[in-house]
């Protein structure tokens, strides 16, 4: 008995070594990935689902009736009405941000309930995946430059696919560099980033509320309007 409470012990002492040093496990490296991540990936491709349809259905409602205010129209500063039609919300074709922000969600919600059913990914979908994230947070900073230096006005649901993919590329490649998906020699800064992964959403969303706060400080009270 006192020997099997040892090897429990040192069982357990080796479990948490290795979380604490954010080893990747088994399914990982197999491309799997685990049941927090798996789900935190799923919510976040729904959230940006959401946010990418409300869009949608708020355009069509702007176009319908040009001059009826919008349930996202918030206050001055604050506002989707004022993007409808304007050519950084048409850049690709002339079709609206939002159908390719549906899109791309939707994809990642699929992968997230794949990864929920313990589905195994290959090592370049979990690259791809990572490039892809990297050029969504690519278009999140053009279009934060665009909605707070050039346009002076920021769209709700736009905010909210903002903070959904900082989160979804923070949480991907920390999980693809700690898995080894990037090359053995990123593995051991990979783990580093894998274990510090929250505070670099953390930090990441400050630096997004900072911007907001600095650009528009003259008009801060306009917020509560």
């Amino acid at each position: 008995m006192k020997n099997q409470i040892s090897e429990i012990s040192e069982h357990d002492i080796d479990e948490r070594i290795a979380k604490f040093v954010c080893y990747p496990s088994e399914r990982q490296v197999a491309g799997g990935a685990e049941r927090g991540f798996a789900w935190l990936m799923t919510v976040c491709g729904a959230i940006g689902m959401w946010a990418s349809m409300s869009l949608i259905i708020a355009e069509k409602q702007k176009l319908m009736h040009p001059e009826g205010v919008l349930p996202c129209d918030i206050n001055p500063l604050v506002g989707c009405g004022k993007w409808v039609g304007m050519w950084q919300n048409e850049v690709f074709f002339g079709v609206t941000n939002s159908v390719f922000g549906l899109a791309f969600f939707a994809g990642i919600t699929a992968l997230g309930f794949v990864l929920v059913a313990d589905g195994r990914f290959a090592r370049w979908l979990w690259q791809a995946l990572s490039a892809a994230l990297a050029l969504g947070i690519v278009w999140v900073v053009w279009f934060m430059y665009q909605s707070l230096v050039v346009e002076n006005s920021m769209c709700p649901y736009c905010v909210v696919t903002w903070f959904t993919t900082i989160m979804l590329f923070v949480h991907v490649t920390a999980r693809s560099a700690q898995a080894g998906h990037f090359g053995d020699k990123f593995a051991d800064a990979g783990r580093a980033y894998a274990r510090n992964r929250w505070i670099g959403v953390g930090l990441s969303y400050g630096l997004v509320i900072v911007l907001v706060v600095v650009f528009f400080w003259d008009q801060l009270p306009l917020f509560f309007v």
